[in-house]
Order: structure tokens, then sequence, then C-alpha cells
């Protein structure tokens, strides 16, 4: 990349003007415990939560992740739970958070809750863009992102595997240059407000997705006595509604318009750490 390239870059995500703030679909998961599959709470989808009965509940949490329940996970699913969106997203840039929280055991090598965004609700999704944890076993790099496989951009220093109770934001970026596929996956973990020029990873790739219809939950080689809570689910379409900053609070902190954050995939390329699952 020439260096006049990449200052037209950070012109472009600096100086963009407003975007329209969106929700896509969220569900705080604040349902009576037990099954999360049948509940049909929330807002932007087509019906409710269809789920594994065997690794999923809905439970109150010692800690809590923000809301009064969670979506609890304890067992090993391609399909743990997943949802329809309302209507297919086709914009050229998707937000999509959540809150995640180790409850109890220490996740080693390869342990895996993966958030999915896939056109269907069946196979493993692992061609298809995820975001969330997978453990290193050293516990330094535990959250990653990927557009495709089963490799990944991981968070330096995130280090979640280790520690009970505490509560971590998740925070992704799908999007696309041009017409068709989506190419990049942006992910932050914690951010604040001014951060997003500075993603935590990112991973380049072909999704072989151009519209996303299911958002689902994926988990691999949790042992005995791992849990994991999420809560707060939201897809959207700007960064403050990711970070769920109220319209009033940004006002004299232009948020840069949805075509502007392409430039991410020019910035990021030195973000990226890979490993192979």
């Amino acid at each position: 990349m020439t260096v006049k390239k990449l200052v037209a870059a950070i012109a472009l995500i600096t100086f963009a003007p407003f975007s329209l703030a969106a929700i896509v679909a969220s569900d705080n998961f604040d349902y009576a415990t037990g099954e999360v599959a049948g509940q049909n709470g929330g807002s932007g989808w087509a019906g409710a939560w269809s789920a594994n009965t065997g690794v999923t509940q809905l439970v109150t949490p010692g800690t809590s992740l923000g809301g009064s329940n969670a979506l609890q996970v304890t067992g090993n699913n391609n399909n743990a739970a997943y949802r329809q969106l309302s209507s297919a997203f086709t914009g050229d840039n998707l937000f999509v958070d959540f809150y995640i929280q180790l409850d109890a055991g220490a996740l080693s090598a390869n342990d895996f809750l993966g958030l999915w965004l896939d056109t269907g609700s069946t196979g493993d999704h692992t061609s298809r863009p995820n975001i969330g944890i997978k453990a290193d076993g050293s516990g330094t790099n535990d959250v990653f992102v990927r557009t495709n496989g089963t490799s990944g951009a991981f968070a330096a220093n995130s280090n979640i595997g280790t520690t009970n109770d505490i509560t971590y934001h998740i925070v992704g970026l799908l999007s696309r240059t041009a017409p068709g596929n989506y190419t990049s996956f942006s992910m932050w973990l914690d951010p604040m407000f001014a951060d997003l020029s500075t993603p935590d990873a990112i991973m380049l790739g072909n999704t072989g997705l151009s519209q996303i219809s299911y958002v689902g939950f994926r988990s691999v080689n949790l042992d005995s006595g791992d849990v994991l809570l999420i809560d707060g689910l939201q897809l959207s379409t700007t960064w403050s509604e990711a970070l769920r900053i109220s319209t009033s609070t940004t006002n004299d902190v232009p948020e840069p318009g949805t075509a502007a954050l392409i430039g991410l995939g020019l910035l990021g390329l030195g973000l990226s750490k890979r490993r192979k699952a």
C-alpha cells in the first residue's frame, strides 16, 4: 500500500459524514429460565430461537452480564442456538456485538464458542464468518475473528479463558468494498468510541456470502465443567449502536458513514495474528 493511499483511507474514516443509526436485530435473553428453544423475544427476527436443548439453557447469572438473564452454553454443537433474521441483510457494513463471560471452568487449547453468520442454518458454518472465543491453551490470545476456514485473526493479550465471572464485550464488523461477497471481518474487544479505526484484529478473505439471513452459535471442544454465558446480542449498522451509545452523547464526535468503514481493511492488515485451528 502506498503512503498516499493510506493517508486517503485515514482521511476518509476521520472526516466522513454522519450516518443514520439502525438496529437490524437484537435479543437480551431476558426470558424465564429454562430452554431458549422456542423463545421469541427481541426485535428483527423472523421467528423463535432454535437450539440444542442438551447444551443450552437460559439462566440467571451469579454475576450479571448487563441483563437479568443470559444464554448458557455447556456443551458442544455446531448449531447450539440459532435464529433467522426477519429479512436478509444486504448492506455493505454489518456490526455484530454481544457480551460473553466464562462462568465456570477454564478454557484449554482450541476450546471454541463462536457466533456465525450465514444464509442457512445447516452445516458446521466453518466456511462462513465467525467471531468469539477460540482458546490457544497458553491463555494469551483467546478472542478471534475469521471470514472463513479454520484459522483466524486473534486479539493480542486476549486472555479471557482462565478467570471466571468477568464480562467482555466483543464487537465485529463484516464489510465489503464492492458489490458481491463480504471480504473483511474486523473485531474489537471491549472497545471505546475512539477505537473505530484501530480494530484488535482483522481478517480478509471471501466469505462466500453476499447477504446474511441467519445468526447462530457454535461450540466445540468444551470440557465438562466449562460454562459460558452470552447476553446482549445485537446486529446493527453503526459504531454507536454497537457500543450502545445514544446519539445525544456523540453529537460532538462525528461518526463515520458506513461507506467510510471500508478503510479498515487497509488499516488493519498489520493487526492480523493468524493461527491454524
